[in-house]
């Protein structure tokens, strides 16, 4: 049976059991081969916009004896990818990407993201970004984890359609811990775009659980960010090199002090 990575195999424990996955940049096809080993996905479209890859993927199927459960398609996100029906994708997976790449896949699409029940994500940067389309687009976030791996840290995402009733309960329980968290982030003192900026950039549902993970991401922030502001030169002069390590510092006080104030939040 195939085993993967740890915070591959988070992503994969996010997936709803009992229905199609399309696995987007399904690079050798890992995650849709433990899907449907395990019985968690009726079937997978194992979807990558590079020919190497998916032949890889392909042979992978083809040697785990999962051809008839994997269809292997060449796409660029959900371009070629059915979706909806009894047939289609029913969750989208898109993990291991960038957050800009993540969001145009999500975005080219809006036909077939519509349709989708929820989506896996697992974007390697800027996190802030995805969340920020996720809500402007009636997506809502009901579970997060963040995975300590190799020395980096790697949030992962659980976002309901707004638009599909049977996600109507598992959204409400999401924004009362929601409701609940801002009660106490505004308690700690936090403004309210300082709370919109914690949310989109650390997870809502992750501070809200008080993750340990999340914890430790915070402390390694704190003592990264005060290494590199304790490193930088003195702002000596007026221009234009003197405006840029001014607005640094400035970026990287902001940060240390946010990470301090949701940190102090969750330990109490």
């Amino acid at each position: 049976m195939a085993e993967l990575s740890k915070r591959m195999r988070a992503v994969a424990d996010f997936v709803p059991p009992g229905y199609i996955a399309a696995d987007v940049g399904c690079d050798h096809g890992f995650v849709s081969i433990f899907l449907a080993e395990r019985g968690i996905c009726p079937g997978v479209f194992a979807a990558d916009v590079r020919t190497g890859p998916l032949m890889r993927a392909k042979e992978h199927i083809e040697r785990a004896g999962l051809t008839d459960y994997i269809t292997p398609v060449l796409s660029d996100g959900l371009k070629e990818v059915p979706v909806g029906g009894e047939t289609g994708a029913q969750v989208m997976i898109a993990a291991g990407m960038g957050g800009k790449l993540a969001v145009r896949i999500l975005s080219d699409a809006p036909e077939k993201t519509e349709r989708l029940l929820c989506a896996v994500l697992q974007p390697q940067s800027e996190i802030a970004l995805v969340r920020r389309w996720l809500s402007e687009n009636r997506f809502a976030v009901t579970a997060e984890e963040m995975v300590y791996e190799e020395g980096k840290y790697y949030p992962v995402l659980l976002a309901r359609n707004c638009r599909c009733p049977e996600n109507a309960a598992e959204i409400s329980r999401a924004q009362e811990r929601e409701r609940l968290l801002e009660k106490r982030l505004e308690g700690a003192g936090l403004s309210g775009a300082e709370r919109q900026e914690a949310g989109e950039w650390l997870g809502r549902q992750l501070m809200s659980q008080k993750s340990t993970v999340l914890s430790a991401f915070l402390r390694h922030t704190i003592e990264k960010d005060g290494e590199l502001l304790r490193n930088m030169p003195p702002c000596s002069r007026e221009g234009e090199g003197d405006g840029r390590i001014a607005k640094r510092r400035k970026e990287l006080s902001r940060r240390i002090r946010l990470a301090e104030r949701v940190l102090e939040m969750m330990e109490t």
